[in-house]
């Protein structure tokens, strides 16, 4: 491991293909490269459980597509001299980013983001130990990003236009809740039965899906933005919904009577709550009720029912119709795939 206060031009790079797999190995995991461009990392009792494939996209792209428990704290730190861009697509993680003297920025639950990094910015990754981690986590140079989807510059937002251009000064990050085509397609990379350069060529497809999806995302949210732009009085009112929803979301308020208690209509309410966080009230709490049902289902100590009960659902049909449509697979399905596994490397060719 590196330490956080070396200088950035001691620190290796998020595209460096052999030091990030050296890196993952030297987690206690076994690794061995099974293509030319893909190498795969296992973890097996009593040091963790579940995989990692790193893959290579050419010199201006590296991939990791990771589906693991590793029982001890990780910690890593990168740099580089050219402007960055990084996706990351997690069903399941708990992982802390931090840019530069920025302040942390937690990843707890499922979303995809997009993050431009200026060159030389220190980028710090802390992952929690015993916590499974499930996504896909890709890194491209700025300056071949828009090239690589066969975009021109004036297609990206005004974020990612800034880091290609180098006028970035800090981390910029855009985040989207991941709705049930997302949370299908990466379940389904995860799963993925190709191999070899198949895999390569599999994961590049995905990807590309993956950016199409977080460019909408982030042009619709510009859109929203310079449209209307909440005033202060109205992000207090949607915070102060947040923080009941927070405390309530697996038994939520009635809307109406949760804006009175906080001195607002409900039509305002619903208005300013959407402004400022990109959901519904409604499926915020369905966010949040799902994420904890995610977490109970993979921890496997409670029934699909107890589940169902514990997230505030007084039916095992109606939770499991919820979580299907935002997930994108049945509680069973989700607690086949995702339980903790152990898996042999393959044979050397």
């Amino acid at each position: 491991m590196r330490a956080r206060s070396a200088p950035p031009g001691d620190l290796p790079s998020a595209l460096d293909f052999d030091r990030e797999w050296h890196r993952a190995a030297e987690e206690d995991g076994t690794s061995q490269r099974i293509s030319r461009n893909v190498v795969r990392t296992i973890y097996a009792p009593p040091h963790g459980s579940g995989m990692t494939d790193t893959v290579r996209l050419g010199p201006d792209a590296l991939v990791n597509v990771i589906n693991c428990v590793v029982p001890r704290t990780a910690h890593w730190v990168y740099a580089d001299q050219e402007p960055l861009i990084t996706l990351r697509a997690s069903l399941a993680c708990d992982v802390e980013f931090r840019y530069g003297d920025g302040p942390p920025l937690v990843f707890d639950r499922p979303e995809l983001t997009l993050t431009c990094i200026p060159p030389g910015l220190p980028m710090s990754a802390h992952i929690a130990a015993g916590a499974r981690q499930q996504g896909i986590v890709a890194v491209f140079r700025a300056r071949s990003f828009a090239a690589r989807f066969g975009l021109l510059p004036d297609d990206l937002p005004p974020e990612l236009r800034s880091a290609i251009e180098d006028r970035a000064r800090m981390g910029r990050v855009a985040s989207f809740p991941i709705d049930h085509r997302i949370a299908a397609l990466v379940a389904d990379t995860l799963d993925s039965r190709l191999h070899g350069e198949l895999r390569t060529v599999q994961l590049a497809g995905r990807l590309a899906e993956l950016v199409a999806y977080a460019l909408e995302a982030m042009l619709h949210q510009h859109g929203v933005r310079s449209a209307a732009l909440p005033r202060r009085r109205d992000l207090d009112l949607a915070r102060a919904a947040r923080d009941r929803l927070d405390r309530d979301y697996r038994r939520p308020p009635n809307f109406a009577a949760l804006a009175r208690e906080i001195g607002t209509s409900q039509n305002k309410l619903k208005v300013v709550f959407k402004q400022a966080f990109g959901l519904t009230m409604a499926d915020y709490c369905l966010e949040r009720r799902v994420r904890e049902a995610q977490q109970l289902l993979m921890e496997a100590t409670l029934t699909i029912a107890q589940v169902a009960e514990r997230v505030g659902y007084e039916h095992q049909s109606s939770f499991a119709a919820a979580f299907s449509g935002h997930v994108g697979m049945s509680p069973r399905e989700y607690r086949r795939h995702r339980a903790p596994f152990s898996l042999d490397l393959p044979p050397p060719r």
